[in-house]
């Protein structure tokens, strides 16, 4: 009787093991390959997954150094983004100031690295410093040239250059969905070698899926250099022009907004849809360049199509396993 017992324990406690090491099984074997279907001689080796973002990486109760990093495009597009580059058609003023609109190619190129490096169509910031929803630190962009070629209003008045603009940013985040970002840069490579301040805020108006939208208003504040290159007539351009002399001064440029949007239309495919508005104020309103041959109200309409690249990101690498 004892021996028939003996023998019963053992068939249930090897019963209860193979059943424990058929759910051992089940559990670290691969379960459904999503092209080739089940595959049974293969285990996936995990790989280390990198921090996608500050919060990951600085953990819930620490110091996150880089976080509240802003920009346009920012709350739109997914977060693993890092870079997105594209191209597309606008719509806008000559120069800036005209009434003659052209229809000219508008490249795109869109940056992020973990809050820490970002770059839109209004240059590229480098957060070195912040905490919270704040960041401080330097910031970079080129400016096209205005040539006498642009438009015969400008004849006579002289090229000026593509300027590379050095400077810095202070920008904050507040729920999620508003940004405030302040940009200081001055010319310091040919063009107008002045002073340009400007001011923007941001809201997510709406984000659903693969679609999202956002709309921004800014203000820009110019010194005396900077007024002189683009609005101000010498005597000597007055000579060459046929225009009266015109000394514009420092003081605030323009105020104005845009409308963006966000359409993710395939993997890694999306659209960039938006329009933005300027009123010039009237100390450059007035200037003869702008009172005689443009308008102080400006619009600009266009659209890019982007591809987006993801890079540092963990793989699951199947192993094939032969014995």
């Amino acid at each position: 009787m004892r021996g028939v017992l003996a023998f019963a324990a053992a068939v249930v406690a090897g019963g209860f093991l193979s059943a424990a090491s058929a759910d051992s099984q089940q559990i670290d074997d691969p379960t459904i390959d999503p092209i080739f279907g089940r595959r049974k001689h293969e285990e996936v080796k995990e790989l280390p997954v990198e921090p996608e973002n500050d919060d990951e990486f600085d953990g819930e109760k620490r110091w996150r150094p880089l976080r509240g990093f802003v920009g346009i495009m920012t709350f739109m597009t997914p977060e693993t983004t890092n870079l997105s580059v594209g191209v597309g058609p606008v719509y806008k003023p000559d120069y800036f100031g005209s009434d003659d609109y052209e229809w000219a190619a508008d490249p795109a190129a869109y940056v992020r690295f973990k809050n820490f490096v970002f770059l839109d169509d209004d240059g590229a910031d480098l957060a070195i410093f912040g905490f919270s929803n704040f960041s401080v630190g330097p910031t970079v962009r080129i400016v096209g040239a205005r040539n006498e070629s642009d438009n015969p209003a400008l004849a006579g008045l002289g090229d000026v250059g593509t300027t590379f603009e050095l400077g810095g940013f202070i920008g904050t985040t507040f729920v999620d969905r508003f940004q405030v970002k302040l940009k200081a840069r001055h010319g310091v490579a040919t063009g107008h070698r002045g002073t340009i301040v400007d001011a923007r805020g941001t809201a997510l108006l709406f984000k659903w899926g693969p679609v999202s939208t956002s709309a921004s208003a800014e203000a820009s504040w110019i010194d005396n250099r900077y007024a002189d290159a683009y609005f101000s007539i010498t005597p000597e351009q007055s000579t060459n022009s046929g225009l009266p002399v015109y000394d514009a001064k420092a003081g605030f440029r323009n105020i104005g907004g845009s409308v963006n949007g966000y359409i993710n239309v395939a993997k890694n495919w999306s659209i960039n849809p938006y329009a933005s508005y300027y009123y010039i104020f009237d100390e450059y309103a007035e200037t003869p360049i702008i009172d005689g041959f443009g308008a102080r109200d400006q619009f600009r309409v266009g659209f890019h199509i982007l591809r987006e690249f993801q890079f540092g990101r963990g793989k699951r690498t199947p192993i094939r396993n032969d014995d």
